[in-house]
């Protein structure tokens, strides 16, 4: 076996339209009804520029099929997981839309490697890091 790449993130949250409004307003992502849910409020999917549903949205009071062998506990923030990187493009209007959301944002910059990183959390205090090469 080989792992080829990572092929999401799974966010459970009491707020799944405003997890969802920031993946959408602040990172642009295309947002979709998940698998076997009634509306985008109840279970979404945010989806790259590749067409790739990179985050899953849904309900902490969902069931699934993980439930079992790890019961969920609704938290704050990413637990165990520190933060998840995402690689984007265009720094100053990504800095431009987290402003206009109100959001905090710490900038770091490693010359060495051409790397621009931007740490933000999202509604349910997931850290998210959106690096930047050059």
């Amino acid at each position: 076996m080989t792992v080829r790449a990572l092929d999401h993130v799974n966010i459970r949250t009491t707020d799944v339209p405003g997890t969802a409004a920031f993946f959408r307003d602040v990172l642009l992502l295309e947002l979709r009804v998940a698998p076997g849910s009634p509306s985008i409020d109840r279970g979404c999917w945010a989806y790259d520029a590749g067409g790739r549903p990179i985050f899953h949205i849904g309900p902490a009071d969902a069931v699934y099929p993980s439930d079992d062998l790890a019961p969920f506990t609704p938290a704050r923030g990413g637990g165990s997981v520190h933060h998840v990187a995402l690689e984007c493009d265009d720094p100053d209007a990504i800095k431009a839309r987290l402003g206009a959301a109100g959001l905090s944002f710490a900038e770091s910059r490693i010359e060495s490697i051409g790397l621009t990183q931007l740490f933000v959390q999202e509604a349910n205090g997931v850290l998210l890091e959106l690096n930047f090469r050059s």
